[in-house]
């Protein structure tokens, strides 16, 4: 894994989820942890096109190494890829930290949802039922999303990303298996 790649353990300090290594005996609780930072500091990227950008450019490489390592033979011959190989250790370690990571940010989105929704209720409680919908003036308040809401749709577009660049890089992209 590249470690540039990986961002800070700073990233990973909010939010970070210890993942039992039970869950997981393929991977040691080093590469759990990097691979959690990463997903944080994606995660955290608030322009879609960068984090897209930067996804992109981690799930070739990293794709790419696998299918080449998995590729060659014990005398350096290259054997033919198969359709349907094995899924590459990174993607499943991704998977797995994507997961793990998602569950928390979507229930710290959840308890922060309902924060701001009592604190609606709070605050509507003395006002009247024509104001209720809108400010003074009768104009409707805009939702603000909270950050853990915006990383929770980071990770969504992350999930549909990577599992798309992996059935690329497997070649079972398309109908049938067949790249289209």
């Amino acid at each position: 894994m590249d470690k540039k790649a990986m961002g800070s353990e700073e990233d990973a300090s909010d939010n970070a989820p210890s993942q039992p290594n039970d869950l997981s005996p393929e991977f040691t609780q080093d590469e759990i942890n990097q691979m959690d930072e990463l997903i944080l500091s994606l995660s955290k990227e608030s322009d879609d096109n960068k984090r897209r950008d930067r996804l992109a450019g981690i799930l070739d490489k990293e794709l790419a190494d696998a299918s080449n390592s998995n590729n060659a033979c014990a005398d350096g011959v290259l054997e033919k890829a198969v359709l349907g190989a094995e899924i590459p250790r990174f993607a499943k370690l991704f998977q797995l930290s994507l997961d793990s990571i998602g569950e928390k940010v979507q229930a710290d989105a959840r308890e922060v949802a309902l924060e701001q929704q009592q604190r609606t209720l709070n605050n509507n409680d003395g006002v009247s039922d024509d104001a209720k919908d809108g400010n003074e003036e009768g104009h409707a308040f805009e939702r603000v999303k909270s950050q853990e809401e915006l990383q929770l749709w980071a990770l969504i577009d992350m999930m549909v990303q990577s599992k798309t660049r992996v059935k690329l890089h497997m070649g079972s992209l398309g109908s049938k298996g067949e790249f289209r």
